[in-house]
């Protein structure tokens, strides 16, 4: 995994000067990260302008006076900078507005203890930059689906159409830390590319994700007795699958650690 040359800076926009002096000291105590401030959309504006480049993430008050639907969301991602957003409230409605503004995730404001999923979140995005997943499955609708969310966590993404071409790109690429296969694939399977693939990374290696439609169950037990890390069942919920990568990858990390002790 390759972070160096990544953005290291993060901005945060709130628009209660305490909230943003403690949102920043948390996140300054535990990391390295540098970090921007905005208290406004048009101050949000003038940061992105001059710092875009330099960002790998905002967290973002949700209700600002003058951004009172989640617009800096929105202004976030014109400039291609992923957002956590946080909020004092939450219900299926402003659910689905985070997935439909393609968040990372969203957390609700809270005391000192309920920012530490937020900074895990933040780190993790911060990793991602410097990770590649392979995408597997012989749909093309279905590889921009999965590329497409794997993209709002900050993930660069190869495709396969099936198992063998997998095996290609595998042999071909460098630093790729997940694959996520289909399993009804031609010429091979996806359970035939999971055993193909433990015969040569080892799990500290390399994470993969059996991704199906054709329902949980014994399926399931089969990816897991092959290699898999993990299984999903289609359709899944957004939110789930971005958990269950970033819990995969987050396993990966601690199980790379261990092997160089």
């Amino acid at each position: 995994m390759q972070t160096d040359a990544a953005p290291k800076t993060l901005l945060i926009i709130e628009d209660s000067p305490l909230q943003a002096k403690i949102i920043r000291k948390h996140i300054q105590m535990y990391t390295s990260f540098e970090v921007l401030v905005a208290h406004t959309m048009a101050e949000a504006e003038d940061v992105l302008s001059r710092h875009a480049a330099e960002l790998f993430v905002a967290v973002i008050d949700l209700n600002l006076p003058d951004a009172p639907d989640g617009e800096a969301a929105d202004l976030c991602l014109s400039w291609k900078v992923p957002s956590i957003v946080l909020t004092a409230s939450f219900n299926a409605k402003i659910r689905a507005r985070f997935i439909e503004r393609n968040v990372v995730d969203y957390f609700f404001k809270g005391s000192v203890q309920d920012m530490n999923p937020m900074l895990m979140s933040i780190r993790r995005v911060f990793k991602n930059q410097g990770m590649t997943a392979l995408i597997v499955d012989d749909s093309r609708s279905q590889r921009g689906v999965l590329r497409h969310l794997l993209q709002v966590q900050r993930l660069n993404v190869l495709e396969a159409g099936d198992g063998e071409e997998a095996l290609r790109v595998m042999a071909g690429a460098e630093n790729i830390s997940l694959v996520l296969t289909d399993y009804q694939m031609p010429r091979m399977n996806g359970l035939e590319l999971v055993r193909e693939l433990r015969n040569t990374y080892a799990p500290n290696e390399l994470a993969v994700i059996g991704v199906s439609g054709v329902g949980a169950g014994p399926l399931t037990a089969q990816f897991l007795k092959h290699g898999a890390n993990d299984f999903l069942t289609k359709p899944f919920e957004v939110e789930e699958f971005y958990w269950r990568v970033n819990q995969t990858l987050e396993m990966l990390d601690m199980m790379g650690q261990l092997a160089q002790r």
